[in-house]
């Protein structure tokens, strides 16, 4: 299965070529002129891909679609948000993480960010002496060579020094201003912020990640309030620092939209962006997910420009569930259908070898694999099948002739499933972020596994959204991935509020924080603390998520999302009830959290400020974030055992290391090298040499 369209390497030939060669079209006809555009380009409608039944190929099209565009394309893959009034801050969030990965595998590549910020701000300034250009051959030139190198068409060298260039021109506040004026020239209006815009650009483009400048930046472009010092650093004025602590969840989606809308403007300067929006499954069983999807798709054709957007569903969720629940405008901005094909016996011969051969099967087992016309007999009943009907089947067919005396094998569990997915997560840092959504997903869905609990979205507050109630009890929870100390001093303020509410009834009230995001409370913090202070004498806990219980949670929803869409042989129900169980100790020490005595409270900042009562994370790394990569030396190790024995289960390099504690650097490691690749299983993680380049 594919869950990542990234990572999709290999295709069948004429397979699905005509939805692919659809949606190719589609994205030429937005990705039209020459860059810079004199105005931005108006967005089609929303293209639908539906399979006809599970395993058809939905996300392998949409990597077979991020490949063939490769850098025509700024691309964003979107899965489901879970809060009806702050969909939009979700996209944002899930569409500022996407931004920051990389454009490709290319050593030294830079983000998709960095990408679209350098373009904007080149293109901007050759504008700004397109003029006196006409009359001087010396920056006619100079012009020339800014919109090459907002191209990305010069060489390494001369991009350094064009970078020097830049990095000079944006550091002059009168300059900055001038250009902010040229943006409207090409129909692009930012309401009022085209100077905070540059400035923003200007910090992604030029300053190191992890610097304050650069973080400052991706804060201010999630739209989240910024530190009086963030946004002295990157040049703002009051007015631009637009989002405030105490905003409501309206005023934070229509910012969040905005920022969004400015971006998609601003790709007149770069490229068109591709949104895809997957794993639709997930709106089916909420009327107000539902209707809060038509309505932006409804603002993503109307609205937004320089973008496609492409929905993928599988065809009885979206006729039986969804469309009929969009209202009529609504589902007037969608395409008809754009089927998906199954695969035939030459296409599966194809597939199959190929599996086989990347994965170094012995020629005689191969061909012992083909024999007594296995290939014929699928596909007696059908011409065609579903790709994934085709996998399964042949891997059940694959380990009975490795295990000829076994009459039957041993049925797949959900336990199997799920150590699957949690050594998929654990494989790949990018899915161990931050995602609100996945945290809403399972306070809602698994957290009603509880007796007697009654599970309900909250109404008249602004951040804790979630609620579970017991006659005697209840607890509350929000969802913020921000630190800015008024918007926790509004949090706190609130949880106060509902202590006061509760009608006598224990009242606990929590945010979770994951280790890529900042310690909350921050060191040095003063203005709110005495909120903060009496939040956690009315219960508000600040739970800190491990690294493993981050991997955990993610790897829960993909498992849900994954029997949504059919593609495991157990439906929804019984999925989310072995997830209810295998998470009842988890849950219970939520429903149940432990006195405040017993866990302490503090900022754990060792300055001494008590601010709210927080869980101590364990056996998270010493930075709190997930671990890097191997040192030169030790890497070196593990290659030599994985190239040599091709396969190898990672608990053997792990053992020739002498220490299985660096499991998550080697990961890490193998992510980032173009020889290695990681093939999670339910029981353990095997590692891969590649002898291509992928």
């Amino acid at each position: 299965m594919v869950r990542e369209p990234r990572e999709v390497t290999f295709s069948v030939q004429g397979l699905n070529d005509k939805p692919l060669a659809r949606l190719l079209a589609e994205f030429a006809s937005v990705d039209v002129g020459s860059v810079p555009r004199s105005c931005p380009v108006r967005a089609r409608k929303a293209q639908l891909v539906v399979s006809p039944d599970r395993g058809f190929g939905k996300s392998h099209l949409l990597g077979r679609l991020f490949a063939k565009l490769g850098r025509r394309a700024t691309k964003v893959y979107l899965r489901p948000f879970q809060d009806p009034d702050k969909a939009w801050h979700s996209i944002l969030l899930l569409t500022i993480q996407e931004l920051n990965r990389r454009e490709d595998d290319a050593a030294g590549a830079p983000t998709q960010l960095q990408s679209l910020a350098v373009a904007t701000l080149a293109h901007v300034w050759a504008d700004g002496i397109a003029e006196s250009a006409r009359a001087n051959s010396e920056i006619a030139q100079a012009e020339l060579l800014l919109r090459e190198f907002a191209g990305d068409r010069l060489p390494a060298s001369d991009r350094v020094q064009w970078m020097a260039v830049l990095r000079t021109a944006c550091s002059d506040e009168p300059n900055i201003k001038r250009l902010s004026s040229l943006l409207n020239q090409r129909g692009i209006d930012l309401l009022g912020r085209e100077a905070a815009w540059l400035k923003v650009l200007a910090a992604c483009a030029l300053h190191d990640r992890g610097s304050d400048r650069h973080s400052a930046a991706l804060k201010w472009l999630r739209a989240e309030p910024l530190e009086s010092d963030e946004a002295e650093a990157l040049g703002l004025g009051q007015a631009d620092n637009d989002a405030r602590g105490d905003s409501s969840p309206k005023e934070i989606n229509d910012l969040s939209y905005r920022r969004l809308q400015g971006l998609c403007q601003l790709a007149s300067y770069h490229r068109p962006f591709l949104f895809c929006l997957d794993q639709t499954e997930f709106y089916a069983n909420e009327p107000t997910l539902i209707g809060a999807l038509g309505h932006c798709i409804d603002q993503f054709h109307a609205e937004l420009c320089n973008h496609l957007t492409v929905i993928t569903a599988n065809q009885g969720n979206w006729t039986r569930d969804i469309c009929p629940r969009l209202m009529q405008p609504h589902r007037d901005r969608v395409t008809p259908e754009i089927p998906l094909e199954g695969i035939g016996a030459d296409g599966a011969r194809e597939l199959l070898t190929e599996r086989m051969r990347e994965c170094a099967v012995e020629p005689g087992l191969a061909a012992r694999f083909f024999a007594e016309d296995w290939l014929g007999r699928t596909f007696s009943q059908s011409p065609v099948i579903g790709v994934r009907d085709l996998l399964f089947s042949a891997a059940d067919h694959f380990r009975a002739l490795l295990e000829p005396s076994k009459p039957s094998l041993p049925k797949i569990t959900l336990d199997d499933l799920f150590e699957r997915e949690l050594n998929e997560v654990r494989s790949k840092k990018v899915l161990q972020a931050y995602n609100q959504d996945c945290l809403m997903w399972f306070v809602k869905d698994v957290g009603k596994g509880m007796e007697a609990v009654s599970v309900e979205r909250t109404a008249g507050w602004k951040y804790f959204s979630l609620e579970w109630q017991w006659p005697d009890r209840c607890a509350y929870f929000a969802f913020e991935g921000g630190d800015h100390w008024r918007r926790w001093k509004s949090i706190a303020e609130e949880a106060i509020k509902l202590a006061k509410v509760s009608g006598g009834r224990q009242v606990a009230a929590y945010v979770f924080r994951t280790p890529d995001l900042g310690r909350v409370p921050r060191p040095g913090w003063a203005a709110g603390k005495e909120s903060l202070e009496k939040a956690g004498e009315c219960g508000f806990r600040i739970r800190d998520l491990t690294i493993d219980e981050v991997c955990e949670l993610h790897a829960a929803r993909e498992l849900y999302s994954n029997a949504l869409q059919s593609n495991i042989p157990f439906t929804g129900e019984e999925t989310l009830a072995w997830l209810q169980k295998r998470f009842d100790v988890f849950l219970t020490s939520i429903a149940f959290p432990a006195p405040l005595a017993e866990i302490g409270s503090g900022t754990g900042s060792g300055d001494g400020e008590v601010a709210a009562a927080v869980t101590p994370p364990a056996a998270v790394e010493s930075d709190g974030s997930a671990a890097e990569g191997l040192d030169a030396g030790t890497l070196g190790v593990a290659l030599d055992v994985v190239r040599e024995l091709k396969i190898v289960d990672i608990k053997a390099v792990l053992n020739k290391l002498g220490d299985e504690m660096l499991r998550d650097r080697l990961l890490r490691s193998v992510e980032a090298h173009p020889n290695l690749k990681a093939h999670p299983g339910p029981v353990t993680i095997y590692l891969q040499w590649r002898t291509a380049t992928v």
